[in-house]
């Protein structure tokens, strides 16, 4: 009695938390659905990247459908730990064979049979089935990784873009100031008209920048929008944030502190290893032929009977070679499977915490000499050389650029550094904790 109270036990668990997980995606698509609205924009413009990632997982069908794999998969548990069912047979006999045969007494028979597993079939099939469980759960971890990561990568480009957008436009309205001074100037004839048109040629090209730029940024919205689960197309994105930056010393991030043991990506690997090794075993045991076991009773007139019975097929020439022959294949090549991945994680972290480094060393390098404020200053101080006629266009104009040459490098360098620092976290499998996600660590300033 014990057995089969811990058996209903397990399996009103098992039927509990599937239920109670379709009923939260169910829930979740009546969300979906209610999301757009005219609250929509100012709800997710206050929303910092923790919390954008946290809408982001409740509204995305795609995560969502992800989700429903873990159901199936235990639904497999369930089935695999089913016992074999009884089979019940009844005959009557009551017409004779030929036309000269009388029926005699009407015959009845009733056999009930058991099939047996007596070698541990659906033990060791139920061990397979659990393996194939955790493998679907590290590969929505996985899943999970690299969603946030998408997420993440276009947040700090659509941050970096709008950055970018925020000078431009800022340049452009100092240029066209700059353009009517000079049109006013070439007009007295302090200057030559032909300055006038190279300064008009370089506003053009500002404004073909600042066009292309603001396509760019309509470009990863639409991406943004895709991966946060905006329905409507119409939706602006804005974002109260602005990028600067923060060392990984002020974001407390431990470049040395990682185990490659954390990639889902690997811990899958390693159960699906597990679950082709335990698939070897059960291949063995299912060569053992199932033993079944019945009891039969006849009735014909006044003769009455009871009887028990019990088959065995005999493994004469089927006895499972080759498929135990496969399964060891292919748990052989589950185990180097996870032999290449290693190697490819530690690859993976060596490269990313490299290119990591290089870009934290550059932006301390700018900390150090205040490079925005100096880069600001060389510009004031060449436009107003330029407005008292103490420099000529061509010096002007190289000023001008090499202004925005710079702060496009330095937000670019920004942008890459905050995508290195994902890249990294990713690589060893943290991205998803939230230790160093948070509004006032993740290099955004409002």
């Amino acid at each position: 009695m014990s057995k089969i109270s811990d058996s209903k036990i397990f399996y009103l668990l098992v039927f509990v938390s599937t239920f109670s997980f379709n009923t939260a995606v169910d829930s979740k698509d009546e969300n979906l659905s209610r999301i757009d609205g005219s609250e929509l924009e100012e709800k997710i413009a206050n929303m910092d990247l923790t919390e954008l990632e946290k809408f982001a997982t409740e509204n995305n069908p795609l995560y969502l459908k992800e989700k429903t794999n873990i159901g199936s998969a235990r639904g497999d548990v369930i089935t695999s730990s089913l016992y074999y069912n009884p089979v019940l047979a009844i005959q009557q006999q009551f017409i004779g064979a030929s036309r000269n045969s009388g029926t005699g007494l009407p015959e009845t028979y009733a056999i009930l049979q058991q099939p047996i597993d007596i070698n541990g079939v659906i033990p060791q099939r139920k061990k397979v089935a659990l393996q194939d469980f955790q493998v679907s759960l590290a590969n929505f971890s996985d899943f999970d990784r690299i969603f946030r990561l998408r997420i993440r990568q276009n947040y700090w480009s659509f941050l970096y873009l709008t950055e970018l957008i925020r000078y431009q436009e800022e340049f452009i309205e100092n240029y066209n100031d700059l353009l009517e001074l000079t049109k006013f100037r070439s007009d007295k004839g302090d200057i030559s008209y032909l300055e006038y048109e190279r300064i008009e040629l370089e506003r053009i090209q500002l404004e073909r920048e600042y066009k292309n730029t603001r396509i760019n940024r309509a470009q990863v919205g639409n991406q943004l929008r895709v991966l946060i689960g905006i329905q409507n197309p119409q939706t602006v994105l804005k974002f109260k944030g602005r990028l600067e930056f923060q060392s990984t010393k002020e974001l407390k991030l431990d470049l040395n502190d990682y185990s490659i043991e954390n990639r889902p990506d690997l811990l899958a690997l390693q159960f699906k290893e597990n679950r082709e090794r335990l698939n070897v075993e059960l291949k063995k045991r299912e060569a053992v032929p199932v033993l079944t076991i019945g009891g039969e009773v006849m009735n014909k007139g006044p003769e009455n009977f009871m009887g028990v019975y019990a088959s065995i097929p005999l493994p004469v020439n089927n006895r499972n070679q080759g498929e135990i022959l496969k399964a060891e294949e292919i748990a052989k090549g589950a185990r180097l499977n996870v032999e290449s991945k290693r190697i490819e994680i530690q690859s993976e972290i060596l490269t990313a915490k490299r290119e990591l480094a290089v870009r934290e060393e550059q932006l301390l390098e700018y900390r150090k000499i205040n490079l925005l404020e100096k880069n600001k200053g060389v510009q004031e101080k060449s436009r107003l050389a330029y407005i008292r006629g103490a420099s000529n266009l061509v010096t002007f104009l190289e000023a001008e650029r090499n202004y925005l040459t710079v702060l496009r490098t330095y937000y670019e360098l920004i942008y890459l550094y905050y995508n290195s620092i994902d890249i990294f976290r990713a690589a060893i499998g943290k991205l998803n904790e939230e230790s160093t996600s948070g509004q006032k660590n993740t290099g955004i300033k409002e």
